[in-house]
């Protein structure tokens, strides 16, 4: 048995649908993607407009003209509707049978708790407190324990929940008490709620707006009418003075809130004058949005059963259109004054062309998905405002910061990452090193160890097969998901490697293109030196030959392999959306020719006592061969010949030292030419203390 839920009203009614389809899951249906083949109908109400149940009405009479199917009718129902739909559906639920069940969530990182159920305002034309019965607030430790919950899962906004949300009370702690209490939470996330009462909004609830992190600046405060007859008719409790004096104090304390209102035109007795009203305060208060309905009487009601709905139905649509004008404006004034701005966005939904979110400030975002991430959806971006309308802010998105680490080898890069990661304390790193890829030789790659890490999670480091050709294209892919990892922990990237080539088609957008291996011309091609082919490749594509070891003869076949397949029309075009994804900070590492040729000397010794030779050894035992041991580095191609008998053991370390040594310098070349706007520092300020430059950089760039 599979079903189906409509869900009819306000966010409310949302989070009881999440519980009904957990209901439905325990009795061992499951859900469907289409109300076509579902067996079961759920018809979740709302009785707060006539409109609203006249749309549910007609689902029912549709659905019991099948006798395939059941059809439950729950949610806010007045009784004296109960009574027209008891031959139209199978059975009716009241949200008592539902309310206290853990909910069946429909998104992944949006999630509505209610905190309250029911309400004691008794407002004339309100239906909830017939509906839902009186306000009752639920346990604050029982709301902060499925908060955790929800955090630890991953969620990013919560939505706390109520019909007069701000009077919650429970055992002593009221709803600024509980706002702080959720505040405290460890994790990146946003709080909102719905909605507040204007009568009941506290000096100390502004407080907790202000002051509270994770409390977004969004506050929906209804007003419902502008004038103060109409507000007393309507058992509102406030006056249109206190109502505009709270606002100004809202705004005095916080200057960057977006407020919505609520407003009910048309309502019992509202003349062309106490219209007008309405008009003056959304024309003084400039909300940034407005909920605007007609009036239309709810049976059982104060309004409805003592006051005379007098006002035609024309003329409450001349009222909304008009109301709706005045928001316009206001709207798109409040709007513009963010175009220029970068602001974080959470995104929660993408179209064929666009992403949509919206702003802590509950704005509407739209934004072109051409170049970022596909996976943005349910993560915080940041987006740059460069267009508004009154109904929505246009934006693209703001590059990814990343800091690069980079300089020759043996120079210390990682040291100063893990440097830089353990002092901001939410940074990941990403490797950028074309040997230490590969899996269980760490030795000759010397790739970084567990202590060194220094607790800092790192990303492509020891996860290929040493037999398998590991390629640029490769490294483009792997990275580029590391960082979106990264970015979805809330963290940010370093990319940290001696790799040159690497770094460069990742930050600055070179087009990597995906050509399948050509076994015939590697053939050959692998009976030409790595002088011949340098050669080859100068003449096919200059500009790749500048930034590749001439003396890498697998690189080199790959290089020119590339170069034929695509003709030279992509192998160094950069890709469209490089500049506009990353915002890169370039830190490199200086050392002076005679300290570096020491460090060097250190690093190789270390090599071979650590067990070089053996790692070798055992790459050939594990299948491996000698030609592809080779193809892996300078601190393998020696040691190959060593262990051939082809040189001695004096022989080997010289010729590691010399080519370990060249290839620094090609590196420092090519950081020179193809990064040009890296910042070089010496390594002992690199790693010194806050103060020294390295560390004011990444401060200032963050």
């Amino acid at each position: 048995m599979r079903y189906f839920i409509f869900t009819y009203g306000c966010a409310t009614n949302h989070a009881d649908s999440e519980r009904i389809a957990r209901k439905l899951d325990m009795d061992g249906y499951e859900q469907s993607s289409s109300e076509k083949e579902a067996d079961l109908i759920v018809l979740n109400a709302c009785s707060v407009r006539k409109s609203a149940m006249d749309r549910v009405f007609s689902k029912a009479h549709k659905y019991k003209k099948n006798p395939n199917k059941k059809v439950i009718l729950c949610g806010c129902v007045l009784d004296n509707e109960k009574k027209k739909f008891e031959e139209k559906v199978d059975e009716i639920w009241h949200p008592d049978e539902y309310f206290d069940l853990a909910p069946a969530y429909s998104s992944e990182f949006t999630a509505y708790i209610p905190i309250t159920k029911g309400c004691d305002n008794f407002c004339s034309y309100c239906a909830v407190p017939f509906t839902r019965g009186r306000e009752k607030s639920h346990p604050a430790g029982q709301i902060v324990k499925e908060v955790k919950t929800l955090i630890k899962n991953g969620y990013k906004e919560i939505w706390l929940l109520g019909q007069n949300v701000n009077s919650y009370n429970s055992r002593g702690i009221d709803f600024p008490g509980l706002l702080k209490k959720i505040n405290q939470l460890e994790g990146k996330f946003w709080i909102r709620f719905t909605s507040p009462h204007p009568k009941d909004f506290s000096n100390e609830l502004i407080k907790i707006i202000k002051t509270c992190n994770k409390v977004t600046k969004y506050i929906n405060l209804p007003v419902q009418s502008g004038n103060n007859e109409i507000l007393k008719k309507m058992n509102r409790r406030y006056t249109r003075e206190q109502y505009i004096k709270l606002v100004n104090r809202v705004r005095k304390q916080i200057p960057d809130i977006s407020l919505s209102t609520d407003t009910i035109v048309g309502f019992p007795g509202e003349t062309r004058k106490h219209f007008l009203n309405s008009i003056d305060l959304y024309k003084q208060l400039k909300f940034d949005m407005a909920f605007i309905s007609q009036y239309s009487p709810r049976p059982g009601t104060l309004s409805a059963t003592t006051m005379k709905d007098n006002i035609p139905k024309t003329e409450k649509v001349r009222r909304d259109t008009q109301l709706t004008n005045v928001l316009k404006k206001t709207a798109l004034e409040n709007n513009k004054k963010l175009v220029g701005q970068t602001v974080e966005v959470l995104i929660d939904s993408k179209t064929d062309n666009k992403l949509l979110g919206r702003t802590n400030t509950n704005k509407l975002t739209e934004i072109p998905s051409v170049g970022g991430p596909t996976s943005n959806i349910g993560r915080f971006v940041e987006v740059k405002i460069v267009k508004a309308e009154p109904w929505k802010l246009i934006g693209e998105l703001a590059p990814q910061k990343i800091i690069a680490v980079l300089g020759p080898t043996s120079s210390g890069k990682s040291d100063l990452a893990v440097l830089i990661a353990q002092k901001f304390g939410n940074m990941e790193i990403i490797s950028a090193d074309s040997r230490q890829v590969y899996k269980n030789i760490p030795i000759g790659t010397g790739a970084v160890t567990k202590k060194e890490m220094g607790g800092i999670n790192h990303h492509l480091l020891n996860f290929v097969n040493p037999k398998k050709v590991y390629t640029g294209g490769d490294f483009k892919k792997d990275a580029e998901k590391a960082i979106d990892e990264i970015i979805a922990k809330n963290k940010l990237p370093i990319v940290c490697g001696g790799t040159g080539f690497y770094i460069d088609i990742l930050l600055s957008g070179k087009n990597i293109p995906q050509v399948e291996p050509d076994w015939t011309l590697r053939k050959k091609l692998d009976k030409k030196t790595a002088e011949e082919l340098f050669k080859i490749l100068k003449k096919l594509n200059s500009t790749r030959a500048k930034n590749i070891d001439p003396k890498n003869k697998r690189r080199l076949i790959r290089a020119i392999e590339i170069a034929k397949h695509t003709k030279n029309k992509l192998a160094s075009k950069r890709g469209f959306d490089a500049k506009r994804r990353y915002e890169v900070l370039y830190l490199g590492i200086k050392r002076d020719e005679k300290e570096l040729k020491k460090l060097i000397e250190k690093r190789i010794k270390k090599m071979l006592q650590v067990g070089l030779i053996k790692e070798v050894k055992d790459l050939k035992a594990s299948g491996v061969s000698w030609k592809r041991i080779n193809e892996l580095g300078f601190e393998y191609k020696y040691p190959v010949q060593f262990i051939r008998g082809e040189i001695t053991k004096e022989e080997m370390i010289e010729r590691m030292l010399i080519e370990n040594y060249q290839y620094a310098k090609r590196q420092m070349t090519w950081f020179k030419k193809y990064a040009p706007e890296t910042h070089w520092v010496k390594r002992k300020k690199a790693v010194s203390i806050d103060g020294q430059p390295v560390l004011k950089l990444v401060k200032k760039f963050l």
